[in-house]
């Protein structure tokens, strides 16, 4: 099983969440099996995700507009 870590995401701008919010989404359910995370109600959101593989989180960084940082199990 490979290893899983958890991030926080926020988009660029308003712009790079309409375009990348769909996909976002569906590497995340695809790659957690749909569970739920919590996400920020603001215009663009801040997402926390339930721990990923490194495979999704490589996915998610090559989505132009969208800020990935790993969370460490010391944060």
């Amino acid at each position: 099983m490979s290893e899983r870590k958890r991030i926080r995401y926020h988009y660029e701008g308003i712009e790079s969440w309409e375009e990348n919010h769909a996909k976002l989404h569906e590497i995340i359910n695809e790659d957690t099996g749909g569970e739920p995370w919590p996400e920020t109600k603001s215009l663009p959101p801040i997402g926390f995700t339930a721990p990923l593989t490194t495979s999704a989180i490589q996915k998610l960084k090559g989505l132009s507009g969208v800020e990935i940082i790993e969370i460490s199990d010391d944060d």
